[in-house]
């Protein structure tokens, strides 16, 4: 493992570790296997809060699994719907604007599962343009992006071009794997006040 290159969701832990506190509230945008959804309850400790979201019943089962053999299912709230309503879900939960200290995307598909469900361009700007309300002072949006599967690289092209024009308190860094072809790729948002 130390000898493997570091993967971007690596990268988005890394970054995130330092941020979240105990207590805080976080976003898990795609729940998926339930990896960063863990990774999440972990830095929250017991007395913060998971939403965690995903369109794909199997997928939050298996997230439910994850997190009840590791300790950590009464910390999370699992949302069976896209990413795209994040904004009403957390508003119907009495969280408040600029409240959320992390939100983490892993677009593309579910490792495992029907590949032909995939993160939907519309969908991911909806849920990005919400997620800028939500995002507490000196809290990160991470983005972990596939551009090598069908409709990820203009996911990651679109998402990337997003990033680029966004303006003060937010401040957006990009980084990826310069000698890979079609590599995945790590944004990083923070909002700076």
């Amino acid at each position: 493992m130390k000898n493997s290159p570091l993967r971007v969701t690596d990268l988005a832990w890394n970054f995130l570790r330092p941020v979240i506190d105990p207590g805080d509230i976080v976003v898990d945008a795609t729940a998926g296997t339930g990896q960063d959804t863990l990774f999440l309850c972990q830095c929250v400790g017991e007395t913060g809060r998971v939403f965690a979201f995903d369109i794909q019943a199997t997928a939050l089962q298996q997230t439910k699994e994850n997190l009840e053999k590791s300790g950590f299912a009464d910390q999370v709230t699992l949302i069976h719907q896209s990413h795209e309503s994040m904004v009403p879900v957390l508003k119907a939960a009495a969280v408040e604007e600029r409240a959320v200290k992390a939100i983490m995307f892993n677009l593309g598909y579910f490792p495992g599962g029907d590949q032909t469900i995939i993160t939907q361009l519309e969908t991911t700007m909806i849920a990005l343009e919400g997620a800028l309300s939500l995002l507490a002072t000196g809290g990160l949006i991470t983005l972990c992006l596939y551009p090598g599967h069908p409709g990820g690289g203009a996911e990651a092209q679109a998402v990337i071009r997003w990033c680029e024009a966004l303006e003060s308190p937010f401040v957006a860094h990009h980084f990826r794997t310069l000698n890979r072809k079609a590599p995945p790729t790590f944004v990083m948002i923070q909002r700076t006040r």
